[in-house]
């Protein structure tokens, strides 16, 4: 995992702050018009990403076994797979570390910095070029479902140790 649980759990709380909570009846009538079972796991899922970064099954499970130690690792990655089939989540697999990640599928998308040394996950306030849809349409030919931005780079903290730098040269000898 790596993500430091205390980030994790750090952004998790606040997003909590920074954005309406939604109600957990809210959050069940999502299910029920997705044609979901409105299980306690699934609605503890979907509280824990709609607040937080992108977080692997493993992270996710480390931040709802607390509320119920019934739960299993595959029960939350099954159930985050079922509710990515259904669009409530989105999953990706970040070119970094090729691990999945699930993220809540929120109205607006939100857009990725990832550190290539730490492969800390921040979001950033970037938008794409008006008119990029077109654009890939008749430029290419290319009808564009979903935008995914990542920028990947190096992050301040790992420039400042000279992480960075190590790694650079670590991916030079490759």
């Amino acid at each position: 995992i790596f993500h430091s649980f205390e980030y994790i759990v750090y952004y998790v709380l606040k997003g909590m702050k920074n954005h309406k909570e939604k109600s957990m009846a809210s959050l069940e009538d999502i299910l029920v018009k997705k044609h979901l079972k409105r299980t306690k796991a699934r609605i503890m899922i979907l509280k824990v990403l709609e607040k937080s970064l992108p977080l692997t099954a493993g992270e996710v499970y480390e931040l709802v076994r607390g509320k119920d130690t019934r739960l299993s690792l595959s029960t939350v990655y099954r159930n985050c797979e079922a509710l990515a089939e259904k669009g409530l989540l989105y999953r990706s697999t970040t070119m970094s570390d090729g691990l999945t990640r699930y993220e809540y599928a929120h109205d607006t998308p939100v857009y990725y910095a990832i550190c290539l040394s730490c492969h800390r996950i921040f979001p950033v306030d970037v938008d794409l070029e008006k008119g990029y849809r077109q654009h890939m349409d008749e430029e290419y030919g290319f009808e564009v479902a979903e935008p995914k931005v990542e920028i990947y780079g190096y992050c301040r903290e790992c420039r400042a140790s000279g992480k960075a730098e190590e790694h650079k040269g670590k991916m030079e000898l490759l």
